[in-house]
Parts: C-alpha cells; sequence; structure tokens
C-alpha cells in the first residue's frame, strides 16, 4: 500500500539522519570537512549513484514477489538496537558538551569538580531519559502487536463461525425432509439479517433453490377418485396394484405439499426483506427498515413461483425469465433501478404492476398472460420490450408512462371470449387489429 511505502521512506530517513548525527558527534567538524575535500567527486557520484540502483532494485524486488503472510509481531531487527544504543549515546554526550563548557568560567578546586560531577550526572539522566522513551515506545509497539493479534483472532474466528452456519443451513436445504429444508431457510435468514456482507450470498442461495425443478401439488379430481377405487369385478392382483399405485400418488402429492410450503417460505423470506414500504420522496431523506436489505440482485429465471406479493419489491436488478407464476402475482409499486427481464414469462392467472417503477431495460419478450395484466399508472424510465407477448384477458396499460421507447412486434391478444368482447387499454401509438379468429395483433397508428 503507499501508506507503508511512505512510512518505510521515512523510516530510512530517519535512520541516515541519526547515522549522520552520531558521525558529527564522533568527528570535530575540521576532521570531517578535510575528508570530504579528500574525497573524489565523480567517484563519489558513481557510488551514490550505485546506492540508489541498488535501494530501487530492492523496492522492486519486494513489489513483484509473493507477500509473506503478516506476522502479528514482527521480530527486532539488530539495528534497532544499534540506534537505540548511539541514542542513548548521543544524548549523553550531547547534554555532557552543552554543560561542560559551563565548568570552565570556575576557579579549579572543590567547586568545580563538583559541578563537573553534576554535569556527568544530568547526561546520564538524559540518557537514562532516552532510553526509558525507547522503552514506553517498545512497550507501545508490544501492546499494538497484542491489540492487532487480538482483533484479528476474533475476526477469523467470527468469520469461522459464519462460515459454519452458513455451510450448515446449505446442508439443511438439501435434506429429504420438509422440516430440516425451513429450519435451513430460517437459519440464513437469520444470518443475512445479522451479517450485511454475506446478504447477497444468502439471497442468491434463495434463488437458486426456487430455480429448483418443481411440479406442484394437483388436486383429485372425481373421475379420478372414482378410477382409484376401481370396479368390483376387477380381480385380486388388479386391485393390489391399483391400490400400491394411489398409494404412491398420494405419497408424491403429499412429498408436493410440503415442497409447496418450504417454497412459499422462501419466497415470503424474499418479498419481506427486499421490500421498501418507504414513500419514493422519503428514501433520500428517511432511513430503510432494518429488515430491508438495499442492493440486492436477484435471479429467479425458470422458476416454479406460486402466488406471489411482491409489492413495494425493491431491487437493483432482476431475472425471471422463462419462470412461472402460478396463482394471482402482484408488482404493485415494486421498484427496479436496473434492467429487469421476464422473457418469455408464464403468468398464469391476474398479473398487476400498477405503480411499479422500472427505471433500467425491461423485456417482456414472449411473456404470456393468461390473466388479466394491469400497467395502471407504470412507469418505465428506459425502453420496454412486449415483443410475441401474448395477451389473453383483459391487458390494461390505463396512464401508463414511457419515458423511452416500447415495442409491441408481433404481440397477440384475445378479442373474442365466450364470455365477449374483451375491452383492453392500449398505450398512445398502438392499436389492435384484428385477425378473424378471436385473436388481434398489435400494431402502430
Amino acid at each position: 500500500m503507499e501508506w507503508v511505502r511512505r512510512r518505510r521512506i521515512a523510516a530510512h530517513a530517519l535512520i541516515a539522519v541519526s547515522v549522520g548525527l552520531l558521525i558529527v558527534a564522533v568527528l570535530s567538524w575540521d576532521r570531517l570537512v578535510s575528508l570530504a575535500a579528500r574525497i573524489p567527486l565523480v567517484p563519489f557520484a558513481f557510488v551514490i549513484m550505485s546506492v540508489g540502483c541498488a535501494v530501487a532494485a530492492d523496492q522492486l524486488y519486494r513489489r513483484t514477489r509473493p507477500e509473506r503472510q503478516r506476522r502479528s509481531a514482527p521480530r527486532i531487527r539488530w539495528w534497532w538496537v544499534v540506534l537505540a544504543f548511539a541514542a542513548v549515546l548521543v544524548a549523553v554526550w550531547a547534554t555532557t558538551a552543552l554543560l561542560m563548557p559551563q565548568t570552565l568560567e570556575m576557579p579549579p578546586g572543590g567547586a568545580r569538580l563538583k559541578q563537573e560531577i553534576e554535569v556527568v550526572r544530568t547526561g546520564l539522566a538524559a540518557g537514562a531519559g532516552v532510553g526509558a522513551a525507547i522503552t514506553v515506545l517498545l512497550a507501545f509497539r508490544r501492546q499494538q502487536h497484542h491489540e492487532e493479534a487480538t482483533e484479528k483472532t476474533d475476526y477469523d474466528a467470527s468469520e469461522r463461525r459464519i462460515t459454519e452456519l452458513y455451510t450448515t443451513a446449505v446442508e439443511q436445504l438439501g435434506s429429504s425432509q420438509a422440516p430440516v429444508r425451513l429450519g435451513g431457510l430460517y437459519a440464513l435468514e437469520r444470518l443475512g439479517q445479522a451479517v450485511d456482507s454475506h446478504r447477497q450470498t444468502i439471497v442468491d442461495v434463495i434463488c437458486a433453490y426456487l430455480r429448483m425443478p418443481y411440479t406442484p401439488p394437483v388436486a383429485p379430481r372425481p373421475s379420478e377418485e372414482r378410477q382409484r377405487r376401481g370396479s368390483r369385478q376387477a380381480v385380486s392382483r388388479s386391485r393390489q396394484a391399483d391400490r400400491a399405485l394411489i398409494r404412491g400418488g398420494r405419497e408424491a402429492d403429499q412429498e408436493r405439499r410440503q415442497e409447496l410450503q418450504v417454497r412459499e417460505t422462501a419466497q415470503r423470506i424474499l418479498t419481506s426483506h427486499l421490500s421498501d414500504h418507504r414513500e419514493p420522496d422519503e428514501r433520500q431523506t428517511t432511513p430503510a427498515d432494518d429488515q430491508f436489505w438495499e442492493g440486492m440482485r436477484i435471479d429467479l429465471s425458470h422458476a416454479t413461483l406460486t402466488s406471489c406479493d411482491f409489492s413495494n419489491f425493491h431491487v437493483d436488478e432482476a431475472d425471471f425469465t422463462q419462470a412461472t407464476f402460478t396463482g394471482p402475482v402482484s408488482f404493485d409499486e415494486a421498484t427496479f433501478t436496473d434492467s429487469v427481464s421476464f422473457s418469455n414469462v408464464a403468468f398464469t392467472d391476474i398479473a398487476d404492476f400498477s405503480i411499479a417503477t422500472f427505471t433500467g431495460y425491461v423485456w417482456f419478450k414472449g411473456a404470456t398472460f393468461t390473466g388479466e395484466v394491469w400497467f395502471n399508472h407504470t412507469t418505465f424510465t428506459g425502453p420496454v420490450w412486449f415483443d410475441e407477448a401474448t395477451f389473453t384477458d383483459i391487458a390494461d396499460f390505463n396512464r401508463t408512462v414511457f419515458k423511452s421507447s416500447v415495442q409491441f412486434d408481433e404481440a397477440r391478444a384475445r378479442l373474442m371470449t365466450r364470455e365477449g368482447l374483451r375491452t383492453h387499454t392500449w398505450p398512445m401509438g398502438w392499436d389492435i387489429r384484428p385477425t378473424g379468429d378471436g385473436w388481434g395483433i398489435l400494431k402502430r397508428t
């Protein structure tokens, strides 16, 4: 890092100054001047250049070599001891050199000797003070490294515990028992609520679970019940086989119903933590609820979702490509701050997108709306595509705001049903042209 490099440069500079002061203290000024006059200028310049190249090579090597694991308390270098000893000597010598000339003005005798002894004591006290300062610095260094090591140990222990909880919860999701899978989901939710940095990973795991293949349970029809009872004239062997099939079918249906409870729990976890109930004008000034996980991305492509309520849903990016929504679904007042894809999505019941806000690119290409679909007061900031979409029931685009382009190329809508004529409300600039089979194709007006 840059600050580490600057500290090293400062330390090297201090070492050079300390060595220079020590040389000045040991040698007299006249001797230093005469010694400097004897040194040839050109060879001296070459020596300085070679030293500079050696330092540059050392720094390049340190930057290119792999970083070693940082030790909590690096060992004391030998030159640290030399510098500390030199600092003590310099303190003693400087104090004595400053005070000793004052004793020369006194007449020879006992008083002068006593004063010289006091000067020596003062110099030794100055050296002891420097030594004490160095001792305090070493104690501070030791305490600092101890605190860093403790903090690192606590952090490692916390991360290890988080990893263990996460691993256990994911393993529970793979259990064959529905209660165990429910426990894994709730464990992941608790972990995400406690640790902000793991929320996106937990959302990804829950979305991945919902993307797993799934067949919803089907209620048995009366005709099936009659078939299950069988005929009294059937042979005993056939009757036993039918009973085995019925028992297996009931067990499979029971497992599907349990899995449905697990999936609905996963959906509730997502909707409860990815919904922002603040008003749009309050999101810049009012802090969000602690339960809201902000800035998440979801991937529910190819997922089977049942009776979802995504009201006030607020995510950055979403992918629902080829997902299947069984039962009513609501995206009322939802907000998508980035691109979102509903391409080839199957809506089997009512789909409500009223007052939703789409900021980025939006794709409804090939989407199938079996039930009614509402886009009342919906805002699309970026481009939106409804190419090849199918509207089986009423499509309502009343007061929908398109701030960019909108496309309905090859989109189809049903005009006539057994109940009568369907009344659609299309965006401005688009109208439906009948094809003669009770359907129509959207065209630009």
